[in-house]
């Protein structure tokens, strides 16, 4: 599981395009609604065996907070 893996799951589950996912930009800014959320959490477990609950993805996190709690660290 790489950087560009994670990103390329969040992109095909919310239908936002790839380059518009940068590491401070927050879930609520990007307008990731609920059903998004949920569904790229269930994703992630099943793909890649990640525990997550779902309320720890809040609209606050960013995508760097996101990274980091699954243990997969952002390119400087």
């Amino acid at each position: 599981m790489t950087c560009d893996d994670i990103l390329a799951l969040i992109a095909q589950e919310t239908g936002l395009p790839i380059e518009r996912l940068q590491p401070d930009e927050t879930l609520g800014t990007l307008d990731i609604s609920s059903i998004d959320l949920v569904s790229m959490l269930f994703e992630l477990e099943d793909r890649y065996g990640i525990e997550l609950q779902p309320e720890e993805l809040t609209r606050e996190m960013t995508l760097r907070q996101l990274f980091d709690r699954i243990g997969v660290p952002l390119p400087q």
